[in-house]
């Protein structure tokens, strides 16, 4: 899977899991996802966008990873099912990197059913 596939998936799937969640806790006279905050609001240090909505930051913590390989098989046999008769040979070579990236995105996410 590509990055932005990855990074496209994972928000939109918060999204919609918190509007689904919002809508099930309602039903149930819950709330998930109130816009509604109550105390001070600076002090407390919640990012809110111009209209006065919270601002959730999504963090990502993503581990990268690069493998090049080269396989050598070689062999002769007849598989059928799980029996197998025959020989084989092979070798395997691989190289891989391995990299780290940390970024976070703002998300405004949906607010309770009324």
């Amino acid at each position: 899977m590509e990055l932005k596939e990855f990074i496209k998936t994972a928000l939109t799937e918060i999204v919609v899991g918190v509007s689904e969640a919002s809508t099930i806790a309602t039903e149930h006279g819950g709330s998930v996802g109130s816009m509604k905050l109550y105390g001070y609001v600076k002090e407390n240090k919640v990012m809110t966008d111009d209209n006065d909505r919270p601002v959730t930051t999504v963090e990502f913590d993503i581990a990268l990873s690069e493998a090049n390989s080269t396989d050598t098989k070689g062999g002769i046999g007849v598989y059928l099912g799980a029996v197998g008769l025959g020989s084989q040979g092979a070798s395997h070579g691989e190289a891989s990197s391995h990299s780290r990236i940390k970024f976070s995105v703002p998300v405004v996410l949906p607010s309770a059913k009324s």
